[in-house]
């Protein structure tokens, strides 16, 4: 494996500079990454910039799931769900050693969630949808069954049960994947280096100027097609007169010990307010999401709050009645917000998520909407956009059937593992080991603050920092930890 580090990094922002790209790609999420990642395999000359990490914005806080999106069926998007499923089984072939299968349980009560016969046409569409039997079908279970494999489960008003099967990730690795894959292919690749501005000549894009966080360094990259692909960041790349209409939504997660629940495997409950939350096996935790809410607030630090944490342990304990969660079982929380497309629905459970690609007359594309298991079609849709702008491509891929580059690393001792994200992750901050590399931040409640000092050393004998350096990082890694578990002021308050 080649390497991908801070050198590398500092090397593909030279070349972008240096000379034309045909793509340059401004977002280092999953959309940015799958766009990237297809345009090289198709010969063109591409540059992706991320001005943060890869993953660090929402496509890193995720419900982890690859899902064909059950509750869309409700909603009768019909298409949003056949092509999300389709994508799930994509993602299962090609990366097989970091999506794996799950099976799901919902239960069916008397009188909440959806009825029996709701959910004999849904899940049968479901199926259908899906194409391929990738996936075990969907099995009915009288109540006794339910029970049994899921003994702690509520019994009250409960009438029978199915089983259906869908896929889960650990997202941030996923995106590291595929950034992986395109910078194996050919792509320039940079994590911290944010497009201060475009170059617009002619009344035209023709590139962006990216100032490279690191070092403070500033450069003009020229390209024949810019993809603003920046999640909920996506207006501040267009002109303001014709930014997308986004309506944001925030969906946070809460993780807590798994034998506090009681759940064996994962299981969707009901919401009293007609949604459904899942309640995933991570480990020795149990991962419980999503809430869907509206926001307004600072897009660069979204954490949870109070009710939102409360919202989520209330239907938990509900579905499981032994467990009596409160905020004090809580080991970790994550939120994110969703760029979805603003198209006028009344409540935001209901916003669609199918995705939207513009093209200014300035010739800026952008591309928004969607989720995590739907980026790899997203990106071709996106390339399909943007042929009247690009020369014609050199290889005919097929982007369904091309392994993502690399395997999973041993994660277990910290030292190697940074290490490793040092050398061939792009990792240049301790968060970028500790939150998206190792994933250790939200599953130990002290925020793995302990690992924090260990992490910088090693970071530090890769990168060349000294002692003040080390000790800043440190210190910034504190100030996230103490952000992320404010909202216990408002539980305790």
């Amino acid at each position: 494996m080649d390497e991908f580090s801070a050198r590398t990094r500092t090397a593909d922002l030279a070349a972008m500079a240096d000379r034309p790209l045909d793509l340059l790609v401004v977002g280092g999420g999953i959309v940015g990454s799958w766009v990237a990642l297809a345009a090289v395999l198709r010969g063109y000359r591409v540059g992706l910039v991320e001005k943060g990490d890869f993953a660090s914005g929402t496509s890193g806080k995720t419900s982890r799931m690859i899902h064909g999106g059950l509750r869309y069926l409700q909603q009768l998007r019909i298409g949003v769900v056949r092509q999300a499923a389709r994508e799930r089984n994509v993602l299962l072939r090609i990366a097989p050693d970091l999506v794996t299968p799950l099976t799901f349980l919902l239960p069916v009560y008397e009188g909440r969630g959806p009825t029996g016969w709701q959910l004999r046409i849904g899940l049968w569409l479901y199926d259908g949808l899906s194409r391929e039997n990738v996936l075990p079908p969907r099995r009915w279970l009288a109540r006794e069954e339910a029970l049994g494999r899921e003994p702690k489960l509520s019994g009250t008003g409960l009438v029978r049960g199915v089983l259906y099967s869908d896929a889960f990730t650990r997202d941030a690795r996923l995106v590291l994947r595929v950034v992986r894959s395109a910078a194996n292919a050919g792509a320039l690749i940079a994590n911290y280096a944010r497009v201060t501005d475009l170059i617009r000549e002619g009344g035209r894009v023709r590139g962006a100027r990216i100032v490279d966080e690191e070092t403070g360094s500033h450069a003009d990259v020229r390209a024949s097609l810019v993809v603003n692909a920046t999640g909920v960041w996506i207006g501040d790349l267009q002109h303001v007169e014709r930014r997308m209409r986004l309506r944001p939504t925030k969906g946070i997660h809460v993780l807590v010990p798994r034998d506090r629940v009681g759940n064996v495997g994962a299981v969707v409950l009901p919401t009293p307010d007609r949604r459904i939350i899942f309640v995933l096996p991570w480990g020795d935790l149990s991962l419980i999401g999503t809430t869907d809410t509206a926001y307004r607030g600072e897009r660069e630090r979204v954490e949870a709050e109070a009710a939102d944490v409360r919202y989520l342990l209330d239907v938990v304990n509900a579905g499981f009645p032994e467990a009596h969660l409160t905020a004090n079982d809580v080991v970790g929380t994550y939120a994110g917000l969703r760029p979805l497309v603003d198209r006028g629905e009344r409540r935001e459970s209901d916003i669609s998520r199918k995705h939207e690609i513009v093209v200014d007359p300035d010739g800026l594309l952008t591309v928004a909407g969607g989720k995590l298991t739907t980026a790899r079609a997203m990106a071709e849709d996106v390339l399909r956009r943007a042929s009247a702008s690009l020369p014609p491509a050199s290889k005919d891929v097929d982007t369904r059937t091309i392994p993502l580059a690399g395997a999973e690393p041993d994660l277990r001792d910290v030292r190697a593992a940074t290490r490793h994200a040092a050398r061939q992750e792009m990792a240049i901050h301790i968060d970028d080991v500790l939150v998206r590399r190792i994933g250790l931040f939200h599953e130990r409640s002290d925020r793995a603050l302990p690992l924090a000092a260990e992490v910088a050393n090693v970071l530090g004998e890769e990168l060349g920092w000294d002692s003040d350096r080390r000790a800043s990082e440190v210190a910034r890694y504190r100030a996230l930890a103490e952000a992320n578990v404010q909202w216990r002021e408002g539980a305790h308050g």
